[in-house]
């Protein structure tokens, strides 16, 4: 049995919840032991706020509790990513969720922390960094790199040997060609077609994508 704490709330954090309650009604041995959050004070889904974030409540738990980090929102994921860090929780501390409908080839590779949605696909010879979510539908390409922190929306996918850096956002049915890099803490719009490199803080939308404007981090 692998006891969760999930880091965060309404939002990502009850659809987190409700993945993993999803794993638990296929036979995956979890228990979501509740929420560390700075704001809520009542229950959340019926899950229990037992601590806070940036107080560092997650110290208070046993080394056999493993956490999710939940909190991701467009345009501040430099901030939320940098939140995530000065936690400094162990990686070996996180737990990847991955639905049961999921396909993940067997010469993939995933790192700490990560969420795979249902029915998102990884293909082979892939790489996923630490704490990268997967929605619905997503697909990664074959011997794509991405970094920690990403967020790839429902219905998007990319092309083979794709390079995604740290932080980046893939839009809800957006796209990219193969061996294109997408940059730091870039945002890809909804249903944008990348077609060339996408530098790092950028944002980006349309068909083919084009930069609309830049994410700011002071």
């Amino acid at each position: 049995m692998k006891k969760i704490v999930i880091i965060g709330g309404r939002g990502n954090g009850t659809v987190v919840a409700s993945i993993i309650e999803d794993c638990i009604d296929a036979g995956q041995k979890y228990k979501i032991l509740g929420f560390l959050n700075d704001n809520e004070k009542e229950d959340i889904n019926n899950y229990p706020i037992i601590g806070g974030i940036q107080n560092e409540d997650w110290k208070k738990f046993d080394e056999d509790v493993y956490f999710i980090y939940t909190l991701s929102t467009v345009k501040v994921a430099f901030q939320r990513h940098n939140l995530l860090k000065s936690l400094k929780i162990p990686n070996k501390r996180f737990a990847s969720i991955i639905h049961p409908t999921s396909t993940v080839s067997k010469t993939a590779e995933l790192g700490f922390g990560n969420v795979l949605m249902p029915y998102s696909q990884l293909g082979a010879n892939a790489v996923i960094g630490d704490h990268t979510t997967l929605m619905s539908y997503s697909y990664v390409g074959h011997d794509d790199t991405v970094g920690e922190f990403c967020f790839i929306s429902a219905f998007a996918s990319t092309g083979g040997r794709c390079i995604i850096e740290d932080g980046v956002h893939l839009g809800h049915k957006s796209s990219m060609l193969a061996r294109l890099k997408i940059g730091k803490y870039s945002v890809v719009g909804l249903a944008a077609a990348v077609t060339k490199d996408v530098e790092s803080f950028h944002i980006v939308a349309g068909v083919p994508a084009k930069k609309i404007g830049e994410i700011k981090i002071d």
